[in-house]
């Protein structure tokens, strides 16, 4: 059943396929960051987060306001699974491509348990210059890298882009543990996704991992129906808006695990759950 808030949530997409699109907006990043301007004032907790407006960019579902608990704990459970099933170890090498303002690099940077922290070495990569600037400020450089990307997209804004460059990871072949992004395939079309696939999979050692959320038709998210409908075709994708294609973009997973091993990658799987939005897209090296 459709309900009278998806419905609005339906028209407002019309208008704003992308919510982070906004947050580019003079007026929109002063309005958003001014409600939290007082409270800066008296919880430090607040004072060493990305103010409002980039943590709207990166997703913060939909809650425009009051999010910062969203933004600190949204990553906490992403790493707790990924330390329990041997994925990552605490000096592990990661790259994290789409890191935006350090939603899930934060946690690692906090890390600390009976003097224990994350030593590793730790790459985010982005498009946006301003959530990287951020990050660089933010981060220490000990363990924390973050390097701008050529690649373009009609969601974020990148005023270095060119369009047709093929997006390098700067890392040695067979140096990397762990690859992974969250909220990047699902605005990723058939060419840029290949490219990702490909130079994850260059990095990573031998048994290393590529971790990737999406869209998959054969999962779909919660809003199916409502919010999110993919109907319109785009080669083997399925978008949301043909205004709009990279807004959101669903494959199968027939086509998922086929573009995986098509690049030398030796299993491939999709893990889901009930109400999860976006399934992740696991490969193995």
């Amino acid at each position: 059943m459709v309900t009278k808030t998806s419905k609005f949530d339906r028209q407002i997409r019309k208008i704003f396929p992308s919510i982070s699109r906004l947050t580019y907006n003079p007026l929109f990043k002063a309005t958003v960051n001014s409600l939290e301007a007082f409270p800066r004032i008296f919880y430090p907790e607040l004072r060493n987060i990305p103010p409002n407006h980039m943590r709207i960019r990166v997703g913060v579902s939909n809650r425009l306001f009051s999010n910062a608990t969203h933004y600190n704990s949204a990553a906490v459970n992403f790493w707790l699974y990924c330390m329990s099933e041997g994925i990552v170890k605490r000096d592990s090498r990661i790259v994290d491509i789409g890191v935006g303002c350090g939603r899930y690099a934060h946690v690692l940077r906090d890390l600390k348990f009976l003097n224990k922290s994350y030593s590793g070495k730790y790459l985010g990569i982005d498009i946006d210059q301003e959530l990287l600037e951020w990050c660089k400020e933010n981060f220490d450089k000990e363990r924390f890298e973050f390097h701008h990307s050529s690649h373009s997209s009609k969601s974020y804004v990148n005023q270095n882009s060119t369009e047709s460059s093929y997006v390098t990871i700067p890392c040695e072949d067979n140096s990397v543990d762990f690859v992974f992004s969250t909220s990047l395939y699902t605005h990723l079309l058939e060419r840029e996704l290949s490219n990702y696939n490909a130079e994850a999979f260059r990095v990573l050692k031998p048994g290393g991992i590529m971790m990737m959320s999406v869209f998959c038709l054969d999962y779909p998210p919660p809003t199916y129906g409502t919010r999110h409908t993919f109907s319109h075709k785009m080669g083997h994708a399925r978008v949301e808006s043909l205004r709009q294609p990279e807004a959101a973009v669903a494959y199968t997973e027939q086509y998922l695990f086929e573009a995986a091993r098509k690049i030398g990658f030796s299993k491939t799987e999709i893990q889901s759950a009930p109400n999860i939005w976006q399934p992740r897209y696991i490969c193995v090296k």
